[in-house]
């Protein structure tokens, strides 16, 4: 396999650092791309979007041009459709509408494809959807992913934690959802066979959970 060869650490992790307000934990983010460096392979970078409209809107181009930064120093780009999410629906205060169909899930996929490839590179983009493995999930395999985290711990989310304190209500489906995604971090991620995300990973805008049960590669 040919090695790729990448701009000292320090140079990426300045060009990284352009428009940034916070890395967590920048010393993380040094230490895999000098992991990278040294075995002369990329990060996989991702980012997951719902497909809950026809467009993606203003705020998504920001993440999505960082998203081009890693690309632009020999990155790996994930683009990551939430497919499955979007047919569940969003969790409030973000957003609340009713579930999509799978067609409309998929008209509107294909429009934000054509969208954010103004700004990615299709060529370097890998585009997944959360439906590969979250379809395969049995009710048993739910059930074990929950086991491992806490309900005290989710109810710190700051939009749990309010809408409690206003006896707000709050559904299963939505304690369930931040779980969805963090499985979504280490499935579109290289995984070891205790499916963790490897040291070449970079899980996005989500944090991972490390879960039992298998994720299905993509086929190549």
């Amino acid at each position: 396999m040919t090695q790729t060869k990448f701009k000292p650490v320090e140079e990426q992790l300045a060009y990284l650092k352009k428009g940034v307000a916070e890395i967590i934990r920048e010393e993380d983010l040094k230490a895999k791309l000098e992991h990278s460096a040294k075995m002369g392979k990329p990060l996989r970078v991702y980012l997951g979007v719902d497909p809950t409209a026809p467009d993606i809107h203003l705020g998504h181009t920001v993440v999505l041009r960082k998203l081009k930064h890693f690309q632009d120093l020999g990155h790996t780009a994930i683009f990551l459709i939430g497919d499955f999410s979007a047919m569940i629906a969003t969790p409030p205060p973000i957003r609340n509408p009713p579930p999509l169909t799978r067609e409309q899930v998929n008209a509107n996929a294909k429009t934000y494809l054509a969208q954010v490839f103004k700004l990615l590179d299709p060529k370097k983009t890998e585009v997944r959807y959360n439906s590969e493995w979250l379809e395969k999930l049995s009710s048993y395999d739910v059930v074990r992913l929950c086991g491992h985290y806490r309900l005290a711990r989710m109810l710190e989310r700051e939009d749990f934690r309010s809408r409690l304190a206003n006896n707000q209500p709050i559904s299963v489906h939505e304690l369930l959802y931040p779980l969805l995604t963090a499985y979504d971090a280490v499935c579109s991620s290289p995984m070891s066979k205790s499916v963790r995300p490897s040291r070449n990973s970079i899980c996005w805008c989500t944090a991972t959970s490390s879960a039992s049960t298998a994720c299905p590669r993509k086929s190549r």
